[in-house]
């Protein structure tokens, strides 16, 4: 854990602006898709630690998040466009998504704007688009992750952890290890929420309909979701199980919406299953 705690932040010049990236591992390359408000010091290095030991794994931050410039796209589509450039930019011609909530949203754009480059994907307590059985995020998660500014262990306690003693107890854990990255990044701002949130309500009622539009991925999709997920709700999962042909569900009990950092190894482990799998032809 300490090289991902020690790694450094490089740039790619995209469309003129600069995107803060971090790469750690070799293999298959898989490019990580961050919440909403998130940056790439937010993702739990136990996590990563547990992907990288058959992954080349890259974290990113999109435009106008983090140590990212510019301003960031008001559209989930314009957020796919940004990341589809960075990965060109890196060299690659096939990989791996892995996308976490408003992440989620993104990677489906991306598998359906960009699908030729896409080998397989990975969906973490995400939704998808509008439907009369859609379950969008609850007044008491968006009452935290929309108004507090200076999040305490008590909101990420109620925005990503059950509200038990286990969840707390996951809550200090995880932020202890995500306070240890040498390398400091600004906190995501205000007007860049402003843009996520818009973005987000527009991929819900959006003209191109993505809830029937996944219909059509046909790379081997992972979802995983979490019971008490304030945020978007296990039932999100299953609808987007039973939309995607080609798709897997897998979800979790006493956990919530970062699951993958209550149980890094665990949920590592299947993701690492999931990707080394040799898919059958036919």
């Amino acid at each position: 854990m300490n090289e991902i705690l020690k790694s450094e932040i490089k740039f790619a010049i995209i469309k003129n602006e600069t995107i803060a990236y971090r790469t750690f591992g070799n293999g298959q390359p898989l490019i990580l898709f961050n919440r909403f408000r998130g940056t790439i010091n937010d993702w739990d290095p136990a996590f990563i630690t547990r992907l990288v030991k058959k992954n080349k794994v890259i974290v990113f931050d999109n435009l106008g998040v983090g140590n990212s410039s510019g301003t960031s796209p008001n559209s989930i589509e314009g957020m796919a466009e940004i990341a589809y450039e960075f990965i060109i930019f890196l060299g690659y011609d096939k990989v791996n998504l892995l996308g976490w909530s408003m992440g989620g949203l993104v990677v489906q754009a991306f598998v359906l704007n960009y699908p030729k480059i896409v080998q397989k994907v990975v969906l973490v307590g995400t939704g998808l688009g509008a439907s009369e059985h859609t379950e969008y995020p609850t007044e008491r998660f968006l009452n935290v992750a929309t108004k507090v500014y200076n999040m305490k262990p008590e909101h990420h306690q109620t925005v990503f952890f059950t509200d038990d003693q286990k969840g707390l107890h996951a809550t200090k854990e995880s932020l202890s290890r995500i306070d240890n990255y040498l390398t400091k990044v600004k906190p995501t701002q205000p007007e860049t929420w402003i843009a996520q949130g818009t973005a987000t309500k527009n991929y819900f009622s959006s003209e191109k309909n993505y809830f029937e539009k996944i219909k059509s991925i046909s790379q081997p999709v992972l979802v995983a979701g979490a019971k008490e997920d304030i945020a978007f709700s296990s039932k999100n999962s299953f609808l987007l199980y039973k939309q995607i042909p080609n798709s897997q569900l897998i979800l979790y009990s006493n956990a919530a919406h970062a699951f993958h950092h209550q149980l890094p190894d665990e949920f590592g482990g299947q993701v690492e299953r999931f990707l080394c799998r040799q898919e059958k032809t036919t």
